[in-house]
C-alpha cells in the first residue's frame, strides 16, 4: 500500500489495549499480505468473504479473498498505477 495505516493502527491498538489491560500490548493485523507483480512488491489490505451455497467446494463455505484498490482508512490508492 502506499500509505502507513495499517502500521499506526496497530501501535494505537497496542497501545490503547495496553494501557486499558495494564500490560504489554501487541497487534497484529490480520488482513494484510504481499502481492507480487512483474517488478515489484506491495502490501495489499484484503477482506474475506465465506460464500456457502449447495455446490462442490461450497457446502461448508469457501473464503473469497476481496482486494481493496484503496486504503480503506485513508482512502490513498493501493498500487502506483492508481495513482496515476
Amino acid at each position: 500500500m502506499n500509505c502507513n495505516c495499517i502500521g499506526e493502527i496497530e501501535k494505537k491498538l497496542a497501545k490503547r489495549y495496553g494501557e486499558e489491560l495494564g500490560t504489554d500490548a501487541t497487534a497484529d493485523c490480520q488482513s494484510s499480505g504481499f502481492a507480487m507483480t512483474s517488478n515489484s512488491v506491495a502490501v495489499i489490505h484484503k477482506t474475506e468473504f465465506k460464500i456457502v451455497a449447495q455446490a462442490k467446494g461450497f457446502t461448508r463455505g469457501k473464503l473469497v479473498p476481496v482486494l481493496s484498490s484503496y486504503c480503506p482508512f485513508c482512502g490513498k490508492p493501493t498500487s502506483e498505477e492508481a495513482k496515476q
